[in-house]
């Protein structure tokens, strides 16, 4: 049963350890609130400079916060509130072996099913699915109820780019892709790792793509919202009705960066289904990390340069851009093609890219190659892999009211799909039999991409979330994975789906055990 964690008193000693203070009085802080987070403009920020989210960093080894749950007034939606600013989810900074600790309180309405119910998942780190810890099956509160979770940071995890978000079964296109709940998180060390980078400009950017887009079809009687009909995509790069894409919340704002200027952009694709193509007008983007993991985690591997970076759902990519010599060039993602019957991924401007008005120093405009410094952790992702010990199809298919893996819709009561052993690496061959892209996902480890499409990658990389190709043609897209279970910490049960967030609301995710 999931467990339901009731309202006590809090002590002022947690208060004071949460972020600094809760801030007013709760009364302030219940739905419809609006100290701040206004929802986002439809007319670009022309004017605006990024805005970079608050940071909370560990302090003796532990990082504290305090989050409510209320609902923002002004678009509908469930937002969280951090320090009595709406609509504010801060980016959580911590070494390898530190502590999150996080109080979530809910201040939504009650609602029927669990349309306001609250948890989170802390996306990508290799940490216990286990209560307190990152448990997304058993960890559950409702209106007035709060949850704390204590979350472990391995003394050896990647340093890189990591998230967080809610979970809530059905609900997570509502409060993750349309109302846009999710903040970053930061292991430190990559910049040890590259000491190029620690002399750049860094900026962590948030997509989100919120509102309600034009198909969506409502919410049922228990608050779940009903499938989108299935249409036949023959505008792929046309318009999103309805929804709005931000940058850190903000519509189209200006990043500040000098021509022939190196900056660390670290990226999270947060929007419930869009899959970014982002790109530097004239310029070519240097890859660093893929979903936290260096790209030289992998042994004969290294950072590569592409003109384009392709982000699924749910997926980070860390990289180095170059500032652009033309005034008029913007940070944009260009059109994805998702399939026959997917969603619109037209190509957008993210931002716009302007010249300081003063130039910058000779260091900060500097073009140095990166070179590395300090070795990565040593953990089981840098070490040899051993022979494959089982081999698995996983099939994504669809209805025309569920999606489903291995024919099965999800179920809260469904026995894990698999059992696997820790210590092992697995070879799953996922396979889409649909004519739109999905997006497979596993909590609690990374996987090693080796083929897509059946066709072996020049530069093998690990990541967590991987786009997997529609059906072309009548043959079916294909993904080729090393599944890494090597870590003991994931012993327990979890979860693996598709992360464009309405398929996985409607069946396509299924439960793994690690024993």
């Amino acid at each position: 049963m999931r467990s339901r964690v009731l309202v006590i008193a809090i002590s002022i000693a947690w208060l004071s350890g949460c972020g600094g203070q809760l801030g007013a009085p709760t009364a302030q802080m219940l739905p419809g609130a609006s100290r701040g987070g206004a929802a986002p403009a439809m007319q670009p920020n022309s004017n605006r400079e990024l805005p970079e989210p608050p940071v909370v960093t560990s302090v003796h080894g532990v990082a504290k916060l305090s989050l409510i749950v209320n609902l923002n007034s002004q678009t509908g939606f469930p937002q969280f509130t951090y320090q009595g600013l709406n609509e504010t989810a801060p980016t959580i900074r911590v070494n390898p072996g530190d502590t999150i600790v996080i109080r979530e309180t809910d201040y939504l309405p009650p609602a029927q099913g669990d349309k306001y119910d609250i948890n989170i998942h802390f996306h990508g780190l290799g940490s216990s699915p286990n209560a307190p810890g990152d448990d997304v099956l058993g960890t559950l509160a409702r209106q007035g109820q709060s949850l704390r979770y204590v979350v472990h940071i391995p003394k050896n995890q990647e340093p890189g780019l990591y998230w967080y978000h809610p979970h809530v079964h059905g609900e997570t296109s509502f409060q993750v892709g349309e109302g846009g709940m999710s903040g970053a998180i930061v292991v430190n060390g990559l910049e040890r790792h590259f000491p190029r980078l620690a002399k750049m400009t860094q900026h962590v950017l948030i997509v989100r793509d919120t509102g309600r887009g034009e198909a969506q079809g409502g919410f049922d009687d228990m608050g779940m919202e009903r499938m989108r009909p299935q249409v036949i995509n023959n505008e792929p790069c046309g318009p999103e009705v309805g929804l709005t894409t931000t940058l850190n919340g903000v519509y189209k704002p200006n990043i500040t960066i000098a021509p022939g200027e190196k900056q660390f952009w670290r990226v999270i694709n947060a929007t419930g289904h869009k899959t970014l193509k982002l790109s530097v007008d004239g310029e070519k983007l240097e890859l660093v990390a893929i979903d936290g993991f260096a790209l030289d985690t992998q042994p004969g591997t290294k950072p590569f340069v592409e003109s384009y970076a392709i982000v699924p759902p749910a997926a980070r990519v860390e990289l180095v851009a170059t500032g652009p010599h033309s005034a008029t060039a913007k940070f944009r993602t260009l059109c994805y093609d998702t399939g026959p019957v997917g969603d619109r991924d037209p190509e957008l401007v993210l931002a716009g890219l302007r010249a300081p008005r003063h130039s910058r120093t000779a260091q900060s405009v500097g073009s140095d190659p990166l070179t590395v410094g300090e070795p990565l952790p040593s953990n089981v992702y840098t070490t040899r892999l051993p022979p494959v010990s089982v081999k698995r199809t996983v099939t994504f298919s669809e209805g025309a009211k569920n999606f489903f893996i291995n024919g099965k819709a999800f179920s809260m009561q469904d026995p894990p799909m698999f059992v696997v052993r820790v210590g092992t690496v697995e070879e799953w061959h996922i396979v889409n039999v649909t004519d739109e892209v999905h997006d497979f996902h596993i909590h609690q480890l990374h996987f090693l991409v080796k083929k897509i499409d059946g066709v072996a990658l020049a530069h093998p990389y690990w990541a967590d979330s991987q786009i997997i190709p529609h059906r072309s043609n009548g043959k079916a897209g294909t993904l080729d994975l090393l599944m890494d279970f090597r870590d003991p910490i994931i012993k327990g049960t979890f979860l693996f789906h598709c992360h464009i967030l309405d398929h996985e609301d409607h069946g396509m995710m299924a439960k793994i055990q690690a024993i």
